[in-house]
């Protein structure tokens, strides 16, 4: 059987607008390039996540350390009670997320060619799972659909996360392909798992030196993405 395999955020829904809208909350912080704001934030929010997976940190704990820090390396310092605000908005923002467009038609489409779909996500599990819930994208995943990092005590780009959807969905390896925007947890672990990749590069982000003769399909928008998985699969 022929599978998609989906990532969660940044591919099935722009994750910076939550967070983007939740700035907006910090006075100190309004006037901050936005893009010099999500560089950094995401490379704390992976040394976060690293710390909670290794149950070094709690979730909470996480969740403060990432905006304090992020704002701290550029300049500026917040109370604790400024972060709490910051991520209850953050959070409540979530609950507001819309998939991006022509998502819904891609997926509509691979149910009308009998195409498995699945999500694969780096994160914690209610947190990830209530994304799809707010994204209204259960029509199309169930819960056992998707895997979440956190409750299999294992995530991309380990090849192991891979292996395990091999296990639990009977996976092809030569029919199944991957999309996701991280080039090196989606793009270069499924492709050494031997999944067929296409990179959903809405932001142009760069390739790794030591990674950029990985052969994948790059789209740049989810139009293109909508374009090349009907002309992929429209005589199946």
């Amino acid at each position: 059987m022929t599978t998609i395999a989906f990532d969660l955020d940044d591919t099935l829904y722009d994750r910076t607008q939550p967070l983007r809208q939740a700035l907006l909350e910090i006075d100190e912080a309004k006037s901050l390039p936005f893009h010099k704001f999500l560089n950094v934030f995401q490379q704390n929010s992976d040394i976060a996540f690293e710390k909670v997976k290794d149950h070094i940190w709690t979730l909470e704990e996480s969740h403060i350390f990432r905006i304090r820090n992020t704002l701290h390396q550029l300049g500026i310092d917040i109370s604790l009670s400024k972060a709490q605000n910051f991520q209850d908005q953050y959070k409540k923002n979530q609950q507001q997320i819309e998939p991006f467009p022509c998502i819904l038609e891609i997926l509509d489409f691979l149910q009308t060619k009998n195409i498995q779909t699945i999500i694969i996500t780096n994160g914690p599990s209610t947190s990830q799972r209530n994304k799809v819930n707010n994204l209204r994208l259960n029509k199309y995943f169930s819960p056992e659909q998707i895997i979440v990092s956190e409750e299999e005590n294992i995530a991309k780009p380990d090849i192991g996360i891979f292996r395990l959807a091999e296990s639990r969905f009977k996976l092809d390896r030569t029919k199944t392909w991957f999309i996701g925007d991280s080039y090196v947890n989606d793009i270069v672990g499924a492709a050494n798992a031997g999944w067929n990749t296409i990179w959903f590069n809405r932001n142009y982000k760069i390739k790794n030196e030591k990674t950029n003769l990985l052969k994948t399909k790059t789209v740049f928008s989810s139009l293109e993405l909508k374009d090349y998985l009907f002309d992929m699969f429209k005589n199946q």
